[in-house]
């Protein structure tokens, strides 16, 4: 299997819940010749919330609220908020988090230059930064 295939998926306005428990499906079910994925799409109205919010309830406005396996604490998801997941076997492709993360971020702030807009990346707070606050696209 060539390193350079990977599927591309366009998957609309999905349930977050839906995609999820697509995701962990795919990881856990993975063997050597799994190509790898990235998964464009956007979610109905949801609020995920890492390791570090302490303030649970199951819902904000309405907004339902699930609890996840990541680090950070509260996010919010809706549609016209293009989200991509990337389902890559990193120790396949020998390359680490912190280095995919790279790539995805300069990817991010290549494109924005290429509109211009003016962004950078922090280490110390995860994410894209626009005039000191963080990039949130809003179309």
């Amino acid at each position: 299997m060539s390193l350079n295939n990977i599927i591309i998926r366009q998957l609309g306005l999905q349930s977050y819940k839906r995609i999820l428990l697509s995701m962990q499906t795919l990881t856990k079910n993975r063997n050597h010749s799994t190509l790898d994925e990235v998964w464009l799409l956007q979610h109905y109205p949801v609020f995920t919330c890492g390791y570090s919010y302490d303030n649970y309830k199951s819902s904000i406005c309405g907004i339902p609220v699930i609890k996840t396996d990541r680090g950070g604490k509260i996010t919010f998801h809706g549609p016209g908020q293009q989200i991509m997941y990337v389902l890559i076997d990193l120790h396949r492709r020998k390359i680490s988090v912190s280095y995919l993360l790279y790539v995805l971020n300069n990817t991010v702030i290549n494109i924005l230059k290429k509109i211009g807009i003016n962004s950078y990346y922090s280490k110390n707070m995860p994410g894209i930064y626009v005039l000191k606050k963080k990039f949130v696209p809003l179309d």
